[in-house]
C-alpha cells in the first residue's frame, strides 16, 4: 500500500511540474499575452490584454494541450506592438514550447521562435531563437536581449533541441541577468540592461518582414512581465 501510495504522489508531482512549465513562470501568473495557438487561421491572445494578431501559412497541429502551430518554413504568426509587451526596466519572460527535428540549414541561419524588433529598432530589442551547431548537425536554444542605449544580453546553451520532441524554452531578463531555461534547467548569464521599448510587431516564427523561417511545431506561447 505504501509502495503504490509513493508512485501516486510522484505522479501527480510531475505532473504539477508539467503544467508550471506549459501556463507559466508560478501558479497565479497573469500574462501580459497567451497564445494557446489552437485556431491556425489566427492568433488569439486569452491574457485579456487584447494581443490578438494573424497568421501566415501556418496550419493545425495535435499538440501539448489541444491543438498547436505547425510552421512549414515559410510561415508567421504577427501581432500589433502594445504597451503590454514592451518590458521597460522590468522583468519579462517569455515562453514558448517546440518541437522539430531538424537544425537550422544554411539558408534558414537560424530560427526565430519569438522576436520584437530587430537589430535597427530604435528602443531596443528581444527574441527567442534557435541556432545551429555542430555544423547544422544540432540546436540549441538563445535568448537575447538589447536595451535602448544598445547594450546587449544573450545566452546560448542547453542541450540538442531537434530530436522530435517536445521541449519547453524560456527566457527571462531580471535587473542582473538573463537567463534560458530548457525543460526546467536554468542557465544564468550576468547582464545589466536598460529599458526596452519599441513599436515593432511581435512575430512568431520568423523575423518581421520574412527571414529566419521556424519548421516544426509550436504551442502555449506567453510572454510575462513582471
Amino acid at each position: 500500500m505504501e509502495k503504490g501510495r509513493r508512485k501516486y504522489l510522484l505522479a501527480v508531482a510531475l505532473m504539477a511540474g508539467v503544467l508550471l512549465a506549459f501556463c507559466g513562470t508560478a501558479l497565479g501568473t497573469i500574462h501580459n499575452a497567451f497564445w494557446q495557438m489552437e485556431d491556425p487561421t489566427q492568433v488569439l491572445d486569452s491574457s485579456g490584454n487584447n494581443n490578438n494578431g494573424t497568421t501566415t501559412n501556418i496550419t493545425g497541429v495535435p499538440a501539448l494541450v489541444g491543438n498547436g502551430y505547425h510552421f512549414n518554413g515559410n510561415s508567421v504568426a504577427t501581432v500589433p506592438s502594445s504597451d503590454s509587451l514592451n518590458p521597460g526596466r522590468a522583468n519579462i519572460t517569455f515562453t514558448v514550447p517546440v518541437k522539430f527535428t531538424q537544425s537550422p540549414s544554411t539558408a534558414a541561419g537560424d530560427y526565430d521562435l519569438i522576436r520584437k524588433g530587430l537589430a535597427s529598432t530604435p528602443g531596443g530589442d528581444y527574441k527567442m531563437e534557435i541556432l545551429p551547431k555542430n555544423n547544422h548537425t544540432k540546436a540549441k536554444a538563445f535568448c537575447f536581449f538589447k536595451d535602448s542605449a544598445k547594450t546587449v544580453g544573450k545566452l546560448v546553451n542547453g542541450p540538442n533541441l531537434a530530436d522530435g520532441r517536445w521541449h519547453t524554452l524560456r527566457c527571462t531578463k531580471t535587473p542582473t541577468t538573463v537567463q534560458l531555461t530548457v525543460d526546467g534547467t536554468t542557465y544564468t548569464q550576468a547582464a545589466l540592461l536598460g529599458s526596452i521599448s519599441n513599436s515593432a510587431p511581435l512575430t512568431i516564427g520568423a523575423k518581421t518582414g520574412g527571414g529566419d523561417w521556424y519548421s516544426g511545431d509550436m504551442d502555449e506561447v506567453s510572454v510575462d512581465i513582471f
